[in-house]
């Protein structure tokens, strides 16, 4: 067994050595021992991704003391900047469950100890935009930005706040932000004919709609969104048009945008 063990702190990245290892451990029914040895392995390697793969396949072992979610948030704070960590953390807590309040906590905790921490911030937004605290997630994308200001993303979720709060102007200069580093960005284009579309803004709205369907045709939602703008344009024909992308991915939701043509226009004009 130690001979194994070994063998793997020698070349912990070589399958041979952990399968050998592996098997000598399941004929032996030594499944606690060889838990314990993938913990030492991780501590001191958080992203070896054979010690990660056997605490899994042991996990529901119940001669195993393993406590996935607890391992993987020990793991996080002896390596805070290690995304291979934080990847089998998420894994955990949706295996588990978890109750975003917890990882809310956990995350904040990450960012006290390791002040900008972005895998912490990341996921902060991510649970902030779940739940609709658009307050919570502004102040986490200005954080984000200080430490990435050429992330995209980060970009279009503070620009979906901004619309979230009917900050139309702040959010239209975020979106074009997100667009300016990440020109094919489809959901950006998209939300942002949809502020266009709030203010009554249709021109730029069906443009930005239609920029983001030359970039994904088989998305149905921009098609949704400029059927709609067309309708108060007053443009039944290209409105119909939309209505026949839309019917091919969304029937039900085409459906919907039918009756809304036949109410807003006469049925000669529509059909």
């Amino acid at each position: 067994m130690k001979r194994r063990q070994q063998s793997v702190r020698l070349n912990p990245d070589a399958p041979k050595a952990w399968s050998q290892l592996y098997a000598l451990c399941t004929q032996e029914q030594r499944s606690a021992e060889f838990v314990q040895f993938c913990e030492e392995i991780i501590r001191a390697h958080p992203s070896n991704r054979h010690a990660w793969t056997f605490l899994q396949l042991n996990e529901q072992d119940e001669s195993s003391p393993l406590d996935l979610l607890a391992f993987a948030k020990e793991i996080v704070h002896l390596h805070p900047d290690n995304e291979s960590a934080w990847t089998h953390l998420d894994a955990a807590c949706e295996r588990r469950e978890e109750d975003d309040c917890d990882l809310i906590g956990f995350c904040r905790e990450i960012t006290k100890q390791q002040n900008g921490n972005r895998p912490a911030l990341t996921r902060l937004a991510q649970v902030y935009k779940k739940q609709g605290k658009y307050t919570e997630l502004i102040s986490v994308c200005f954080q984000l930005l200080t430490v990435k200001p050429d992330d995209a993303q980060t970009w279009c979720n503070l620009a979906d706040a901004y619309a979230a709060r009917c900050k139309y102007d702040d959010a239209i200069s975020a979106y074009e932000k997100a667009i300016s580093l990440k020109p094919n960005f489809v959901v950006a284009w998209n939300n942002l004919g949809n502020v266009h579309h709030l203010q009554a803004q249709y021109e730029q709205a069906v443009a930005a709609y239609q920029k983001a369907i030359s970039l994904n045709a088989g998305d149905a939602t921009p098609w949704v969104w400029l059927c709609l703008a067309y309708v108060e344009m007053g443009k039944p024909k290209e409105a119909r048009e939309a209505v026949q992308k839309v019917e091919k991915r969304l029937p039900l939701v085409a459906s919907m945008l039918t009756e809304e043509l036949a109410e807003k226009f006469s049925a000669a004009t529509v059909h």
